[in-house]
């Protein structure tokens, strides 16, 4: 099975940024990921964190893969506690 392949994932908050370089630094190699590529997709305002599009994952084999499903894990999960504290 070859199991490199690249992700594009928009609306990612300032602190999911911060969640993203963790496993940057912590999985270094693995995947790539440049912030440099990121474009707002609204910039902060009182109460809202600035949102951005544009993040692009790759990843050369399946290691990187394991890693960006962990990722796309933690993003999901934050996001349901989101909308669960929300309603």
């Amino acid at each position: 099975m070859i199991a490199n392949g690249s992700i594009t994932i928009n609306g990612i908050s300032d602190s999911e940024l911060v969640l993203i370089l963790d496993f940057k630094i912590k999985h270094e190699g693995k995947f790539t990921f440049n912030p440099q590529q990121l474009q707002v997709a609204r910039a902060a305002q009182p109460d809202l964190e600035t949102l951005y599009n544009n993040a692009i994952f790759s990843w050369p084999n399946e290691q990187g893969l394991q890693v960006i499903h962990e990722i796309i894990g933690k993003l999901l999960k934050k996001e349901e506690h989101a909308t669960a504290v929300g309603q």
